[in-house]
């Protein structure tokens, strides 16, 4: 199978190709309608190999961005579901029910989670941050289950807060504008 790479480096050739070709033959051409024809097409085949060599980066990122989507997709699904899960534990295991204000919490922020895309510019971002909302849901079902201090609701609100600035849209251009 061809790799991604490859294949662009052989579309990236054949607009090169496709471009000396017209050059060679607008030098054929020294002047009249044959040369405006000739020239015309030379300029329309490098506008699409500058258009074609604007979008590489994209299509090199595009097969890391879309294993970043399944990544971020089935994390968040995954940890909504253990969040209802929590919410179904208070009741079956008669706890109090003040516990639902953080799980109810917890499960509407996992459940907005779900439908957020992932693009080409911050996936790696997005995907560390629902790595890391694997251990903020563990320790919700440590604290919710009495199995560890409830003042360990400090560290799952400071490991939320981590989750949702990685998650979060980046408008800037600082820093890490200026990096890329």
């Amino acid at each position: 199978m061809v790799s991604a790479e490859q294949k662009i480096e052989e579309q990236f050739a054949q607009f090169q190709q496709k471009a000396g070709a017209c050059h060679a033959e607008v030098l054929k051409h020294s002047d009249g309608d044959q040369f405006a024809v000739e020239y015309a097409r030379l300029v329309n085949v490098t506008s699409k190999l500058v258009e074609f060599e604007k979008t590489i980066p994209e299509r090199l990122a595009e097969p890391d961005r879309r294993r970043s989507e399944r990544i971020v997709t089935w994390s968040w699904r995954g940890q909504a579901a253990v969040g209802a899960g929590l919410i179904a534990l208070v009741f079956v295991l008669d706890r109090s029910s003040w516990w639902l204000v953080l799980l109810v919490s917890h499960f509407v922020g996992t459940l907005a989670g779900c439908f957020r895309k992932v693009d080409a510019e911050q996936h790696r971002d997005r995907r560390f941050g629902a790595v890391a909302l694997h251990a903020v849901a563990l320790l919700m079902a440590l604290i919710s289950l009495s199995v560890i201090s409830r003042w360990f609701i400090i560290a799952a609100a400071v490991g939320w807060a981590f989750v949702a600035g990685s998650s979060m849209d980046s408008t800037d251009t600082g820093a890490k504008g200026a990096r890329r």
